[in-house]
């Protein structure tokens, strides 16, 4: 798998995504996932972003192929995980595993 950046933010933290989004370069050799929490609400984060940078930013798909150089957000009131080169999306809480020590740790920051 190519290097990665993982990104979970509060509903608050559109001014640090839009700073760190901007600060990416191009190209950009990391894939880059975004998940905020927004709950099931409408969102337009990726459009928000996506006019900040000329890397291509958008929502995630299930099954989506993970290539380097995007910007992936979460769509609304889901859990977004990486399965060897795809992206897998789960529904809200109801399908959450315990959390693993290394996921903790990307918790904690």
């Amino acid at each position: 798998m190519q290097p990665i950046i993982v990104i979970a933010a509060s509903s608050g933290s559109l001014d640090p995504l839009k700073q760190i989004v901007s600060a990416l370069p191009i190209p950009c050799p990391a894939s880059v996932f975004i998940v905020r929490h927004v709950g099931p609400h409408q969102s337009v984060l990726p459009a928000l972003l996506g006019v900040l940078t000329d890397l291509p930013v958008m929502h995630a798909e299930d099954g989506m192929l993970i290539e380097s150089g995007h910007v992936y957000v979460a769509p609304p009131d889901r859990h977004m995980r990486l399965e060897m080169d795809r992206i897998r999306l789960d529904q809200g809480l109801l399908t959450l595993r315990p959390i693993s020590h290394q996921q903790s740790a990307i918790l904690r920051g």
